[in-house]
């Protein structure tokens, strides 16, 4: 393999399509937000993006078998618009690889019709906040009020890296609309909260009824585990008493 593909395994026919990106960054924000909602709506599974951009190796299965590092396309049809999903575990290891990754991604959303896409990712604050806020970025600057009237805080700047920027952004040159949508997070920490923040934003714009309780309860178990640690490490360690010892 010496450049991008991808592998269909059917190809679903799609109208007045949205692409959805959640893919592994800052908090795992988007990739938990994205994966959540795939389980959710029982999005169905249809192609493969491989790439000699990923890590160069296969992963074991647990079966005796390998697979090739990948992230899968899904799509769910709705009554009123039709999502194609882009998940995985991976992203680029270098800056060519992600530009070619990305047009790999926006050829296939051509042929299924995509006219937004809308990109989650994590705004790394430093810290974990029990209420994050939504920063947005879009393409078309039509397109910030309904999400403004939602709270999302279009306030902010600075680069938005991987396949969350490049992907509106190379999108833009296409005429597809395009939205980021970024959590605040700590950055280093698994973020459900901030993944549930995101989301509730973009099923509320698109209409939809995902249950996020599996989200809460995932950030309260991240934030049980952190307390824990912080009691261990500032709480004083009892003195050892001292037993002689005698050798005869």
């Amino acid at each position: 393999m010496i450049e991008t593909e991808v592998v269909m395994r059917k190809k679903p026919r799609l109208r007045k399509s949205i692409l959805v990106e959640g893919l592994p960054g800052l908090g795992l924000v988007g990739k938990l937000a994205v994966d959540h909602m795939i389980r959710e709506l029982d999005a169905k599974p249809f192609g493969d993006l491989y790439s000699p951009h990923f890590p160069p190796q296969v992963n074991m299965v647990g079966n005796g078998g390998v697979e090739l590092p990948h992230d899968t396309f899904y799509y769910w049809k709705g009554k009123k618009i039709n999502i194609v999903f882009v998940a995985g575990d991976y992203q680029a290891n270098t800056p060519f690889g992600h530009y070619e990754i990305a047009d790999a991604v926006l050829d296939l959303a051509e042929s299924m019709h995509v006219k937004t896409i809308y990109t989650l990712g994590g705004y790394g604050v430093g810290y974990l906040s029990k209420n994050p806020k939504v920063f947005g970025a879009v393409t078309n600057p039509k397109l910030k009020k309904k999400f403004e009237e939602r709270g999302v805080l279009f306030d902010r700047r600075g680069g938005i890296v991987g396949a969350a920027g490049l992907l509106i952004g190379l999108g833009m040159l296409r005429d597809i609309d395009g939205v980021c949508l970024m959590g605040e997070t700590h950055g280093q920490i698994i973020d459900a909260r901030a993944a549930k923040a995101v989301l509730t934003v973009l099923t509320s714009i698109l209409k939809l009824n995902v249950d996020t309780k599996e989200l809460d309860k995932r950030a309260k178990q991240v934030e049980d585990a952190l307390e824990k640690k912080k009691e261990e490490v500032e709480s004083p360690k009892p003195k050892e008493e001292f037993n002689p010892q005698y050798i005869r």
